[in-house]
């Protein structure tokens, strides 16, 4: 658990996690995603899924140790937090993405640089895939 403090922490402070329900629907199906190991801390994000194969996988990784977690979100996002995704100005479209292994380059990147440079992102990538973040927790158990 490598990065149980930061969860902890962030779980403190941030109230978009920290306070809502299981049964609250702007978290159904949501899962938390942290993209760690960065300069001036770890980043995180949610996303929400229905696909029962999608599920399937991100149960998998759950199940492993935190260091051997190595699949990752990709696939289109939208404007806004989509009721689900912490104070961020941008979402990923529900059940439309997938865990990947291997994407091309140009769609990885920081929750932060997706936030300040959503239009280039949403006009000209058409998707968001980074590469370092892996599933940390289901927010509606």
């Amino acid at each position: 658990m490598r990065h149980l403090p930061s969860i902890l922490l962030l779980m403190l402070t941030w109230p978009g996690i920290a306070c809502q329900e299981p049964d609250d629907p702007s978290v159904e199906g949501g899962y938390l995603f942290v993209l760690s190991d960065l300069p001036d801390g770890p980043e995180h994000f949610v996303a929400v899924t229905f696909d029962p194969e999608t599920i399937a996988q991100l149960e998998a990784q759950l199940a492993l140790p935190e260091d051997q977690r190595r699949l990752f979100p990709n696939g289109p996002i939208d404007r806004g937090n989509g009721d689900h995704n912490l104070d961020w100005n941008w979402h990923y479209v529900p059940s439309q993405w997938e865990l990947a292994e291997v994407t091309i380059e140009l769609c990885d990147g920081r929750p932060q640089y997706v936030h300040d440079n959503l239009d280039y992102f949403l006009d000209q990538v058409g998707q968001y895939c980074p590469w370092g973040a892996y599933v940390v927790e289901k927010l509606n158990d």
